[in-house]
């Protein structure tokens, strides 16, 4: 079991990682290459909403570490977390179930939750191994390139987790949503039509002051790697939103084994 897991999903994380971090190295160097006034400029001259939108005030964005810190909000690095947590656990029951694999590996003397938990397992180390590479693209850069003052890469630490941690928990609602039904192609699209809505939840509640509450409605209230950089409490404010963001994933991973457990053997239609 835990050989065919691995390897439906090395491809996947090989070249996600090869990206990561390459992706992570030039985005230390094009960040040398940036004049300060030229930033900073940048910066001065958008809206005040985008302002708003800033998890830290955009003076912290004007140092080597805040020009760095975009990475983790980058669409790349994004596309790929978040293609890693549709990917697998669109494949964990629905993609099974659509290949027709299912109908065998179900009549194994095996728990039924087991095809959840394992799958869910290298799911989570796939996203930790993702994130630690992201960092590490970005040690070797800021040790290669001079970018100004030095960087602390230790400081980007939780940021990763941060990041790894947000994957996990949206590879536990795709489970959940992947052992409702027998298309992949479903799959993909709910989960992926749920995390566009939780962006837009987010964005909306720290737009609209009057609807700040509807950041308790989107699992991404949660996922803020350039506050966990520059904040006090980064610690404190990473063991909240870590801690919550595996929870979810956690459930989301146990909601998927009870329906899969419960529901006739599934065959593809």
């Amino acid at each position: 079991m835990c050989v065919k897991i691995i390897r439906d999903t090395r491809w996947q994380l090989l070249v996600s990682a090869a990206l990561l971090f390459a992706f992570a190295w030039l985005f230390v160097w094009m960040n040398s290459l940036i004049k300060m006034g030229l930033w900073s400029a940048v910066l001065d001259m958008l809206p005040n909403f985008v302002h708003k939108l800033m998890p830290v005030p955009a003076k912290e964005l004007l140092s080597p570490t805040g020009r760095i810190s975009l990475v983790f909000v980058h669409i790349v690095p994004m596309i790929l977390f978040v293609g890693w947590a549709l990917v697998r656990g669109s494949e964990m029951i629905s993609g099974e179930i659509e290949s027709g694999r299912f109908e065998v590996l179900l009549t194994l003397p095996v728990p039924r939750p087991v095809w959840v938990f394992i799958p869910g397992t290298v799911t989570f180390l796939g996203a930790v191994i993702l994130a630690m590479v992201l960092w590490a693209g970005l040690w070797v850069g800021c040790h290669q390139i001079r970018v100004g003052e030095p960087v602390d890469t230790t400081r980007f630490h939780l940021a990763a987790l941060n990041l790894a941690m947000m994957a996990f928990a949206f590879a536990g609602i795709t489970s959940a949503i992947s052992a409702c039904f027998h298309s992949r192609g479903k799959t993909l699209a709910i989960a992926t039509v749920l995390f566009v809505a939780a962006v837009i939840v987010k964005l909306v509640a720290r737009l609209w002051t009057a609807g700040e509450w509807l950041k308790y409605l989107s699992f991404m209230t949660l996922f803020e790697p350039q506050l966990l950089i520059f904040s006090q409490e980064s610690a404190r404010i990473s063991l909240h939103y870590n801690l919550a963001l595996g929870v979810i994933g956690l459930v989301g991973h146990l909601i998927a084994a009870a329906i899969l457990a419960w529901r006739d053997i599934p065959v593809p239609r």
